[in-house]
């Protein structure tokens, strides 16, 4: 594979280690390694990993390795093998559709401070949505989301996935996607119903 542009920073990086997954942010590409950060102190083993890379054209799965770490303030630094084995799914596991409703997003940082966003959705799938914010989201602590689809409130924290500028109105925005971390199972049959049923009236 000759296009590495998946590996842009501020696309988030999944680490699996076992059964457990750890959400990094790419922050440099250079000479043949990745460097991603945590948000919060982690202590990851040095040792062969499976990586999911979410970028916006679909998910890319491959093989790497933790190659060293490095402690700066609250978050810790990476060192990652340059992919091997490199799968790409342009297919979700869910349907994504372009709907438009409500939502409200809470970030809270390390310093406690709050941040609110009221919204409108660009495109949402049972594990996730999308959105043009004003502003970059970076580090945080904790997301939460509710969204308003049908009369109905759905409530889950979440994962920021990525956040890419965009050119909109002579002014740059970003492009923000989240995905649901702990959302109830039926309440993604719910988004997945409406998702197939916008889809197929349009």
């Amino acid at each position: 594979m000759n296009n590495y542009s998946f590996l842009k920073p501020s696309n988030k990086l999944e680490i699996k280690i076992d059964e457990d997954s750890y959400f990094c942010t790419i922050y440099y590409v250079e000479n043949e390694e990745i460097t991603v950060f945590l948000d919060s102190i982690t202590d990851l083993p040095e040792r062969d990993v499976e990586i999911n890379i979410y970028a916006q054209d679909g998910i890319y799965n491959a093989k790497s390795r933790i190659l060293s770490s490095n402690c700066l303030g609250e978050k810790v630094f990476y060192k990652l093998a340059f992919p091997t084995n490199i799968k790409h799914s342009q297919r979700r596991e869910y349907l994504r559709a372009d709907i438009k409703t409500e939502f409200y997003l809470k970030i809270e940082d390390q310093d406690a401070d709050i941040q609110e966003i009221h919204s409108i959705t660009k495109n949402i799938c049972a594990k996730g949505l999308c959105f043009v914010a004003d502003k970059l989201i970076t580090a945080y602590t904790n997301a939460y989301i509710e969204i308003y689809l049908k009369g109905e409130t759905i409530k889950t924290h979440a994962e920021l996935v990525y956040a890419n500028p965009v050119r909109m109105d002579n002014t740059f925005k970003f492009m923000t996607a989240f995905t649901f971390t702990d959302i109830p199972q039926e309440q993604m049959d719910f988004i997945a119903k409406e998702c197939r049923d916008f889809v197929a009236s349009n």
